[in-house]
């Protein structure tokens, strides 16, 4: 396991909260390989804690689909490669785009108003180099589009994907906060205009986009070039 800087005794915002953040930034660094065992009192020792925060941060993580953990309660980084991006996002394009197809038409113009809304929140903290208001921010956006859809099997088969990297894509990847927030504007555009194809269209390459960039940086991990 690497000694790099995110490890080091933490100060408290809870002491859980910010274990699990620390964890979770070393995990999506490539800090702690995956496959790589996380062994309790190795981490406490090393955030200067107990194990009752490690061990609450590692269940939050496994939550995330960052780690994994056996029935004997052995906990391991997650395996995240380039077969999966490419499986998980060729799904998420066709699953997504056709969430918002057909949420196009159920939207009311309230609720498109409250997206916008959003989406300001969302560019403003892209602006602001803030992650982790970002990623709230962004998945709250895709899920009030999507629950808009009222297919609930879609939904579901959707947040099915969003386990592990991909949601935090945003965290690992730099310099693609910005620009993935102004992404959206083509969706709300056409969402506004009531075009269903045009809002499916967008939000397909919306996801495409971060995809390559995904892909493009776990290729980097794995020392490999597309």
């Amino acid at each position: 396991m690497s000694s790099k800087s995110s490890f080091g005794p933490v100060r408290r915002r809870s002491i859980e909260d910010e274990v699990y953040m620390r964890m979770r930034e070393a995990i999506l660094k490539g800090e702690i390989e995956g496959g790589e065992r996380l062994v309790h009192e190795d981490l406490a020792s090393r955030f200067g804690t107990s194990r009752i925060p490690v061990r609450d941060a590692l269940k939050r993580l496994v939550f995330d689909g960052l780690v994994d953990a056996d029935e004997r309660g052995v906990c391991r980084v997650s395996h995240f490669g380039l077969e999966d991006v490419e499986e998980i996002y060729s799904l998420r394009e066709m699953l997504e785009a056709q969430a918002v197809v057909k949420a196009t038409a159920q939207l009311t113009d309230e609720e498109i108003d409250e997206l916008e809304r959003l989406q300001g929140d969302i560019e403003a903290a892209a602006e602001a180099g803030d992650k982790q208001t970002y990623v709230e921010l962004n998945q709250e956006f895709h899920r009030e589009l999507y629950d808009s859809a009222d297919q609930p099997r879609l939904s579901r088969m959707i947040y099915g994907l969003w386990q592990g990297l991909p949601p935090l894509t945003p965290m690992a990847i730099d310099n693609r906060l910005v620009q993935a927030a102004r992404e959206h504007r083509g969706i709300l555009s056409a969402l506004r205009e009531r075009d269903a194809d045009a809002a499916g269209s967008a939000m397909r390459e919306h996801i495409a986009t971060a995809g390559r960039a995904l892909y493009d940086y776990v290729a980097s991990k794995e020392g490999k070039i597309r």
